[in-house]
């Protein structure tokens, strides 16, 4: 079976040799790479020209960039592969990954195989690979891990979906107006379309973490769109009696918490943006909050924000779960 594999890259040249060598050296060879050059300034494109002359399996698009959801749905719509899967430019995978989920998929009947994942720095260090686990679930019980600290999470790049699941109607693409959660949105869709998912705990994928991350700031408009995809999510599932929905208002109240208290600090929060996260913090039911420091912080918010902001700086900005 082939496996189409979507690298959506962006000014990558430090990083993207090693992830490209990791992809083309796996065990499993039957691979579609698609490379989507999303506008680079640097020499990430022709990095990409350089791999498609020594590696026939490698199609390379040049677009202009419209950001890492544009060019992923780039490469879906020309993937010809019964699988997908999908890995970002600056990290790498072990050799058997693709090997050991399509055996997974084979073996369970599966529609998603999900792989472990570690956090590196960019300096090489991680933690020590162990032996894996597998786990099979159905959709609802793999919703109600997919936020666990300790578990698979929703991201893309660990996961190898059935093509089924993105082209079979309804279709899913990923919306390229949200720039933060579009991973989490987009696997829960997958999920709900799924009839089994095999999870197998061995760290398969390798996360590097850079100092200058966007996703290491704490406040900015873009990361607002978060609140629209865990609210996107909640809708799907809310009449499902077997998924915990109250795990995903957690989330959101979380993140709104998280986003008001920073853009205060920070003073980025526009007051349109301001005025939309206040009125979040009265959205659900203080019912439905079962996080005990959330609905804490919900409770003191709907009172009043700048008494939150207050205790929030005071006593727990430095170690605060909210950044």
């Amino acid at each position: 079976m082939l496996i189409s594999v979507i690298i959506p890259i962006y000014n990558a040249e430090k990083y993207l040799p090693k992830c490209l060598n990791s992809v083309i050296n796996q065990t499993y060879r039957n691979l579609e790479i698609i490379l989507i050059n999303d506008g680079s300034t640097d020499n990430s494109g022709q990095i990409c020209d350089l791999y498609a002359k020594s590696d026939c399996r490698i199609i390379v698009l040049h677009k202009k960039n419209g950001g890492v959801s544009s060019a992923r749905n780039t490469g879906l719509v020309i993937a010809r592969g019964n699988y997908i899967s999908f890995v970002d430019p600056d990290d790498w995978i072990e050799p058997e990954m693709y090997e050991r989920l399509y055996y997974h998929i084979r073996e369970y009947t599966a529609d998603i195989a999900i792989g472990g994942y570690v956090k590196e720095s960019g300096d090489g260090n991680f933690s020590k690979p162990y032996k894996g686990k597998v786990y099979v679930y159905d959709n609802k019980s793999a919703l109600n891990l997919i936020l666990k600290d300790d578990g698979f999470k929703g991201f893309l790049c660990n996961k190898l979906f059935s093509a089924d699941l993105f082209h079979s109607n309804p279709s899913i693409s990923l919306d390229e107006n949200i720039h933060f959660c579009e991973d989490l949105l987009c696997c829960c869709e997958c999920f709900l379309k799924s009839s089994k998912i095999v999870y197998d705990t061995y760290p398969y994928y390798h996360y590097i973490i850079h100092n200058n991350n966007i996703s290491l700031s704490n406040y900015s408009t873009k990361k607002l769109t978060s609140l629209t995809a865990v609210e996107r999510i909640i809708e799907y599932v809310k009449e499902i009696d077997e998924i915990n929905i109250n795990q995903f208002i957690n989330y959101f109240m979380h993140l709104n918490i998280s986003l008001l208290l920073n853009g205060l600090f920070e003073r980025k929060c526009k007051a349109n943006e301001y005025n939309i996260m206040k009125v979040n913090l009265r959205k659900y039911s203080l019912k439905l909050i079962t996080n005990k420091r959330v609905l804490l912080s919900t409770l003191l918010g709907r009172i009043s924000i700048k008494l939150l902001f207050l205790i929030w700086k005071k006593f727990f900005k430095k170690n605060d779960i909210y950044t």
